[in-house]
């Protein structure tokens, strides 16, 4: 038996396509990634002979997001002894990106009338109703971000990414929507089915005869196959699929199974729906949420920081960042209250989207690569914009929608069959592209669910469209996925296009739109002449608040110690497969 070659040609071909996967990566002439790894800092670090470095300096951040608050709070957390530490933040909240909607915010796009939430509060709910406008579930992969959420105290509750309950909508299939449960088992029975009477009839040189019998009963158990008139290998059915009737006073009658050729007409797979998106890495279980809302992450980091003395300042818009050679510090021009006023540092942080700092931020003081690495960005952002249509820039494009309704319209089993559903997300080849139903609090009569979630040219085309419009079309999706009565039932919708967002203009960084990306991102990531742009922008986990996190250690870090030189990437995460599983 020969599998050698196979399995180091497979390798080979990995090692040299690690694109493939969507990850960062490193080139194999770095060395082993075990040796890599030793270069990184998973925390920082403060040798003792720069201990109180920071005395008599200041550091001002820009923009108090995810990653704004955790360099804030390593700071002053450390012993590096900043006489100050301020954070400048434009809105009239921290989080940025990290945004939660209760009844009575507000949603204000730049060119449309602002949204007033109007989710209406009962009396016995344990918090106010929310939507998460922007991140909504924390991967257990996450583990920077989990251990300052343990660290702080904030309580968890498990987000549900999948249950089988949830349904798929594909235009002009299936006769309407099914459940996620008979798209995965079904499938798997006719591709068990088939791989079966593959090895019944064809010999496989790359297995031996006793591993080609195990491979058999391995897909007996995988697809649920049956023989028939004692000839094994035979998908019938299954209920892993469900049922038209289920057990419990009467029997049980399994659910017929959706045939091959209608699956594969279908393209469940491929349109827009990221069906097989609960697989991947960064969404399999056990996800997370805080208990009342996403921005309880944010809110801890604003405590903290606050506790140990720093200062964040709401409503403060930054115009302007000029260096002085003579002083090496920064003067940070910036509009409160209608006045002009200005902020001397030492160091500088800037958790402001990278293009936002055109026509903000000098940058004659800095080397020629961070300049080349600034313009690079720039220009993914502003030249690749196009006057017909969409076009990827560097902030991506991004649409969300919010419902509340009541909570019988999914969680009450309409059919003797039916499963009520309690979380997860149901796809739909509709625009919407996706539902998001409510993991928390199932006894309540209201809910809040994500009514749609979308990405590049499909977000593009919304965001051009008055919030009203777009809850049209969401309500339309809706119907189509859940019924009538489903959609009928949905009220004070909110919609967000996070591109028409003041100070955001975007959902996170896109830098497949960046030319040579690896090497502006690689200059950008030291930081230059104490100044340090941090984000999930500049890290291998862009659209996370762990990414956000991972950056805000690393500056600090480069603070903390002027020889730590932060690991390089040769290959960048696709933010489309990262993100949107696209």
């Amino acid at each position: 038996m020969v599998t050698t070659s196979k399995e180091n040609s497979r390798h080979a071909l990995l090692e040299a396509n690690p694109e493939l996967f969507g990850w960062a990566a490193i080139a194999s002439s770095r060395g082993s990634i075990a040796e890599y790894l030793k270069l990184a800092r998973n925390k920082v670090e403060v040798p003792a002979k720069n201990r109180n470095i920071g005395q008599n300096k200041q550091a001002v951040i820009i923009g108090a997001g995810v990653a704004g608050l955790t360099s804030a709070y390593e700071l002053l957390k450390n012993k590096i002894g900043f006489s100050c530490v301020t954070i400048l933040e434009a809105n009239q909240r921290v989080g940025g990106r990290n945004f939660t909607v209760r009844p009575g915010d507000t949603i204000a796009e730049q060119g449309f009338k602002p949204q007033v939430c109007n989710f209406k509060s009962k009396p016995d709910q344990p918090y106010e109703p929310y939507l998460n406008a922007g991140p909504g579930r924390i991967p257990s992969a996450h583990t920077h971000l989990l251990d300052y959420l343990k660290e702080f105290g904030v309580p968890l509750e498990v987000y549900v990414m999948d249950s089988r309950s949830n349904l798929t909508y594909i235009q002009g299939a299936f006769g309407g929507s099914v459940p996620n449960r008979r798209l995965d088992n079904d499938t798997r029975g006719w591709i068990a089915q088939m791989l079966f009477q593959f090895l019944e009839d064809y010999k496989c040189v790359y297995l031996s005869p006793k591993e080609i019998e195990q491979f058999k009963q391995l897909l007996e158990r995988f697809g649920y196959l049956k023989p028939v008139e004692g000839n094994p290998g035979y998908y019938l059915g299954s209920d892993r699929s469900g049922f038209t009737h289920l057990p419990g006073v009467a029997a049980g009658e399994i659910e017929k199974p959706l045939q091959l050729k209608e699956l594969l007409a279908s393209e469940f797979w491929a349109k827009r729906t990221s069906f097989y998106q609960p697989q991947d890495f960064l969404w399999q279980p056990t996800l997370f949420q805080p208990v009342g809302g996403m921005d309880k992450v944010v809110d801890a980091f604003q405590a903290k920081v606050k506790e140990l003395g720093g200062d964040i300042q709401l409503n403060t818009v930054v115009t302007k960042i000029t260096y002085s050679a003579d002083t090496k510090k920064y003067s940070i021009y910036f509009q409160q209250d209608g006045l002009e006023q200005m902020i001397e540092a030492d160091y500088c942080f800037s958790n402001m989207p990278i293009p936002l700092l055109k026509g903000v931020l000098e940058d004659k003081h800095f080397d020629h690569n961070f300049q080349a690495a600034l313009q690079a960005v720039y220009s993914a952002q502003y030249d690749n914009a196009s006057a017909d249509g969409y076009q990827a820039k560097f902030l991506a494009d991004a649409t969300k929608v919010g419902w509340q309704a009541k909570r019988d319209l999914w969680q009450k089993a309409k059919n003797s069959g039916d499963v009520p559903i309690y979380g997860g997300i149901s796809w739909s080849s509709d625009e919407i592209g996706q539902i998001w139903y409510p993991s928390d609090d199932y006894h309540a009569e209201l809910g809040v669910l994500t009514g749609a979630y979308n990405f590049q040219g499909v977000a593009f085309n919304w965001g051009q469209k008055d919030p009203s419009d777009r809850l049209e079309i969401a309500k339309a999706g809706a119907k189509n996925l859940g019924g009538e009565d489903f959609a009928n039932g949905l009220e004070d919708g909110l919609a967000i296009a996070w591109q028409n967002m003041p100070y955001q203009k975007g959902g996170w960084a896109n830098w497949q739109a960046v030319k040579d990306k690896e090497t502006h991102y690689n200059s950008l990531i030291q930081g230059n002449q104490n100044f340090y742009i941090i984000g999930d922008q500049l890290s291998a986990l862009p659209g996370w608040q762990e990414g956000a996190v991972v950056s805000a250690i690393n500056a600090v870090n480069r603070v903390a110690d002027e020889t730590y030189f932060i690991p390089e990437l040769d290959i960048l995460p696709d933010t489309r497969l990262m993100v949107e599983s696209l």
